[in-house]
């Protein structure tokens, strides 16, 4: 018995230890001297305060900013800072900006062909439970980085996320294989730490119609398994004004409808706000939306959560950036109206903040 009481001392002990280790590390909520929230973090982790205390010639300003960048709770260890929270939702953005994205490999599919296998590495299926206790893929959404996966707010109304897959392709399949030796990585479900549904959405309006669900481990990428990009940049957010062609990829999962077992990918045209603003009439459609296809019936190709994206040429290479999340439109892919996506250029800050700070 003693034996075993020691055990349990040691393994609470080091429980307890991995906790204030944990607790270290993480970035504790800090006010700096202008009276600035920030977050007290390393100084090589800031990288404003870093560049400035870095400048060979310093301003007044900059020595009276280096000196309210002081961590309250660290006065003595020049190693950390406040830094302000503005300052670390840029970063977080810039990180994003940096992350190797939206690669593709194999040629575009329009009019709603499955695409190829591991072509659009970034997709993800999202397993709910509802309230009478079914259990199925009836969301989608895109991993945006190692932990986050970015989907519809309204995917979270009256039921319950237990996981998300990453790496899938053809759902009735245990491997997926084309040919007798190209095959892809086996599926990742994956769990989840925490969902953030963006806090003004509202069910009726549809407006804010955003969420990130946070995993329980950080992702490892491989050929199946990668993020997309996002307009992170002013460049990327500008091009938003003259694109009028994107590209919808999904299964088809939506509360209402389980259109394909493979994913499928269409482009679709852009269409005037004011022509959602007809088909919807009662809801408010303005900049934090994008209105697309209608005319040719194809946005139901689209998972509720799921991407509308366009290949944009940055960081030297073609890549998919996803400028919409799949919000609402019509349930019937027949009756040609246009589909609503939640705008993301209208959301970065919003992301990177909880990205940054939770």
């Amino acid at each position: 018995m003693s034996k075993i009481y020691v055990l349990l001392f040691f393994a609470f002990g080091l429980a307890f230890a991995f906790a204030l280790i944990a607790e270290r590390n993480a970035d504790e909520l800090c006010v700096r001297g202008d009276a600035k929230p920030g977050y007290c973090m390393r100084l090589r982790n800031c990288s404003f305060v870093k560049e400035l205390v870095n400048k060979e010639q310093k301003t007044k300003a900059d020595r009276t900013y280096a000196r309210q960048s002081t961590c309250p709770s660290r006065r003595n260890d020049t190693r950390y800072v406040c830094c302000e929270e503005k300052e670390k939702i840029d970063q977080a953005i810039d990180n994003l900006y940096k992350e190797d994205c939206g690669r593709f490999e194999t040629e575009l599919i329009n009019n709603g062909h499955e695409i190829q296998l591991m072509s659009r590495p970034w997709m993800a299926l999202l397993y709910f439970k509802t309230e009478d206790g079914t259990k199925g893929f009836t969301c989608g959404g895109t991993l945006i980085n190692k932990r986050y996966v970015l989907t519809a707010a309204h995917c979270f109304h009256k039921q319950e996320l237990l996981s998300v897959r990453l790496g899938e392709h053809n759902i009735k399949k245990e491997i997926d294989c084309k040919g007798l030796t190209f095959c892809a990585p086996p599926v990742e479900d994956i769990n989840i730490e925490r969902i953030f549904v963006h806090e003004k959405y509202s069910k009726r309006t549809h407006h804010y119609d955003i969420a990130l669900v946070k995993l329980s481990r950080d992702v490892v990428f491989k050929r199946s398994i990668s993020p997309i990009c996002l307009p992170t940049t002013k460049t990327l957010q500008q091009k938003l004004n003259n694109i009028t062609k994107f590209y919808v990829t999904g299964w088809g999962k939506t509360e209402f409808a389980d259109f394909s077992d493979t994913p499928m990918e269409t482009s679709i045209n852009r269409t005037d706000p004011a022509v959602c603003r007809n088909s919807f009439r009662g809801r408010r459609i303005d900049s934090t939306h994008i209105c697309a296809g209608g005319s040719q019936g194809d946005s139901c190709n689209g998972d509720s959560g799921g991407p509308l994206s366009y290949i944009v040429y940055f960081n030297d290479s073609q890549r998919f950036v996803q400028y919409g999340v799949v919000s609402f439109g019509s349930h019937n892919c027949s009756n040609a109206l246009p589909g609503v996506y939640t705008n993301v250029k209208s959301y970065m800050r919003w992301i990177a903040y909880k990205i940054a700070t939770k």
